[in-house]
């Protein structure tokens, strides 16, 4: 039995990201090691967890009591992981009430005899941002510029892209009993010294946490959501400045399509190995003063030290330019996606006309 839970009513395990910190890698793993998880008294939740992240922006608490009765009924520690707690529970509750979502929350889970225990991972912001925007623009859920994307990022006001750590988990410091673990998510980190016996992978820094036995052997997965690379992001771009040319806007399946059909291009074409890298040494240092105050009093608070000791940062150099050979590969690459993204039209066009041509003469 986990030491966790030991006199305890019921424990739960919430991991609230923030985004770009393998979050979905986390998630796929805790999945499949499930029932090497239930062994140690936990339990991974999968399917609810979208479920129960509405029900907090809708202050549903419903969803929430069901869990609670089933971890009681098995004698399990319910494990509650969804990236986008990040920037949600720290959200006002009301117009008229200047308490966030996750204060109402942890009130919830306090009344209903529930020991809550949160796990976040914390990310540079000029490295958070240059791998947001990357995700988005393979996505096609954005056209903008890096700069742009930064510069929204930088507003005051909550959404997907803030990256503020005070202002995203700042809400924590009124919940004393609530325990608290905030890891440093980077290629170049220096860990805090009071993490000096932790792992430096963050799926083993989760399951440290959990105090689960090193011996435990968890099956590993490929990482997910890796970045295309630099020319795949530039092709999007492209393509999505070429289709807007063109009067074509693409619904939700046809985008799923499109970033099918860029990663497989970016995968024949070996273009993973070259990264996007879009910030300038301006760029770089503008993000980096906008944060610079509220990193460091995070950093000093949560592990007692100056943000720059532990993201350490590095030269930033002038984004690369493709050469001609480069682009040629992109607008063939283009020519693909085009290609296949619409050659099932004309034939589903047909068939439409078809069944409404009969319906006409019914």
């Amino acid at each position: 039995m986990p030491t966790l839970r030991q006199g305890l009513d019921v424990q739960l395990i919430l991991h609230i990201g923030m985004h770009k910190t393998a979050s979905t890698t986390i998630q796929k793993r805790l999945k499949v090691n499930n029932q090497l998880l239930q062994s140690y008294g936990y339990l991974y939740i999968a399917k609810e967890r979208k479920t129960l992240l509405k029900a907090v922006l809708q202050k549903d608490f419903k969803p929430w009591r069901q869990l609670i009765r089933n971890a009681r009924k098995t004698a399990s520690t319910p494990i509650v992981s969804h990236e986008a707690f990040s920037h949600v529970l720290c959200r006002g509750s009301s117009a008229s009430n200047a308490s966030c979502l996750g204060d109402w929350l942890l009130k919830k889970l306090s009344q209903a005899g529930v020991n809550v225990m949160v796990i976040g991972f914390v990310r540079d912001q000029p490295s958070y941002l240059n791998s947001h925007y990357t995700q988005h623009v393979k996505r096609f859920a954005t056209a903008k510029s890096l700069e742009a994307y930064a510069a929204k990022a930088m507003r005051r006001s909550i959404h997907r892209s803030s990256c503020d750590p005070e202002q995203l988990f700042g809400w924590l410091m009124h919940h004393a009993s609530v325990r608290t673990v905030f890891f440093p998510y980077g290629r170049s980190i220096a860990q805090p010294a009071a993490h000096h016996r932790y792992p430096t992978e963050p799926f083993a820094q989760l399951i440290h946490c959990l105090k689960i036995p090193d011996s435990a052997r968890f099956q590993r997965i490929d990482n997910v959501n890796a970045q295309p690379g630099d020319l795949a992001i530039r092709t999007a771009l492209q393509l999505r400045l070429e289709l807007k040319r063109d009067g074509i806007r693409l619904d939700k399946t046809a985008k799923q399509r499109a970033r099918a059909l860029l990663c497989k291009e970016a995968e024949r074409r070996n273009w993973a190995q070259t990264p996007y890298m879009g910030l300038n040494p301006e760029l770089n240092r503008r993000i980096r003063d906008h944060f610079s105050a509220a990193n460091n009093r995070f950093a000093q608070r949560i592990w007692g030290c100056q943000w720059d000791e532990i993201f350490t940062p590095g030269p930033s150099a002038e984004a690369r330019s493709p050469i001609d050979a480069e682009r040629d590969d992109m607008q063939q690459a283009i020519k693909r996606i085009r290609r296949k993204l619409f050659q099932s039209r004309p034939l589903r066009h047909a068939i439409r006309n078809v069944m409404a041509a009969s319906r006409f003469f019914q």
